[in-house]
């Protein structure tokens, strides 16, 4: 892709009115680097722009601020308790789940996915309670995207790669149901036996990818969670892992090493990145910034390549920022 060096352009020429959190103003940016094996699974951004990151390979919760390009550990959890998704429940109060995962075949050990909630306020103030095992999804098979429905304090939407399956959760007791399933929801090979995994909720429609499928897709949901209508395919992603959706709806998906933009007619094209691009090497995860320093900016997490590296060489996971005005 040739596409960054006209938005290094772009951005230099462009006058910007926020101060974004980009190193020498460039387009891609690059927050903070991990140590060689660490990779960022998922992220979630705070009220007061600190970026929380999950490792899948550390079974550590870290937080970046990208104005200061800082990094410290939230929380080191247990070998086993490896992290996946996350998301805000209510102010500051964030949910996140783990499982026990092999990389080789890229699937969970049965019964090790577990709910865990982290309040970042007591977390902030030294309480021993911030980090509380919610439960041990017994049932589920591996856990991972996961949303917060907007309407119901305390109920969650969780994405189960293995089984094809959304569970609708309780963050606060951990009791759990199957909202709704799909063939689309499902993986369709033994090599990558992974199904939906990213979720986000866009006007009353909760957004998905299916990572084996390549599918980018949406049911409309009530406010409870319930599906109200068909599970249908948007466009075609290849390999989309996660996404964020922007105030108007153009979604950003992140998968073999791109940023994919599909808009509301369900076209999707590559904005940054490729196959073989080092650029977005491992891109897993992105959130939108939520304060007025990095408003259109989309983080990205990685995970170094540690699956294919496109080079040979495996990095550390990196924490990006992409400055999406520049796409309009």
């Amino acid at each position: 892709m040739h596409v960054l060096n006209y938005l290094w352009y772009s951005i230099v020429t462009a006058s910007l009115v926020h101060a974004l959190p980009l190193p020498g103003d460039s387009a891609v940016g690059v927050i903070w680097t991990f140590p060689n094996g660490t990779w960022i699974e998922n992220l979630a951004v705070r009220q007061n722009g600190e970026v929380l990151c999950t490792s899948l390979t550390k079974a550590a919760l870290y937080m970046v601020n990208p104005f200061q390009h800082t990094a410290q550990l939230v929380h080191q959890f247990d070998q086993g308790d490896d992290l996946l998704g996350i998301t805000e429940v209510e102010n500051d109060v964030f949910a996140i789940v783990s499982a026990n995962i092999s990389f080789t075949t890229s699937t969970a050990m049965p019964g090790s996915a577990a709910l865990w909630r982290v309040d970042m306020a007591a977390w902030e103030q030294g309480m021993p309670n911030a980090v509380t095992l919610v439960s041990r999804l017994l049932d589920v098979g591996l856990p991972d995207g996961i949303v917060a429905l907007p309407d119901q304090l305390g109920l969650a939407l969780l994405a189960d790669a293995a089984k094809g399956r959304v569970w609708k959760v309780d963050v606060w007791t951990g009791e759990h149901s199957v909202a709704f399933q799909s063939e689309l929801f499902r993986p369709n090979t033994s090599v990558l036996p992974l199904g939906i995994d990213g979720l986000s909720i866009w006007k009353d429609n909760l957004f998905f990818t299916n990572i084996a499928r390549s599918v980018f897709g949406h049911v409309p949901i009530s406010q409870n969670g319930s599906a109200t209508g068909p599970i249908q395919q948007i466009a075609e992603t290849p390999f989309g892992d996660d996404f964020a959706i922007a105030v108007d709806g153009t979604a950003y998906v992140v998968g073999d090493n791109t940023l994919f933009g599909v808009d509301l007619e369900g076209s999707a094209k590559i904005l940054a990145g490729g196959p073989d691009d080092l650029t977005l090497e491992g891109a897993t995860s992105a959130q939108f910034g939520r304060t007025s320093m990095d408003d259109g900016v989309l983080y990205i997490g990685t995970n170094g390549g540690l699956l294919s590296p496109v080079d040979g060489e495996i990095r550390g996971g990196q924490l990006l920022a992409i400055n999406t005005k520049l796409f309009d």
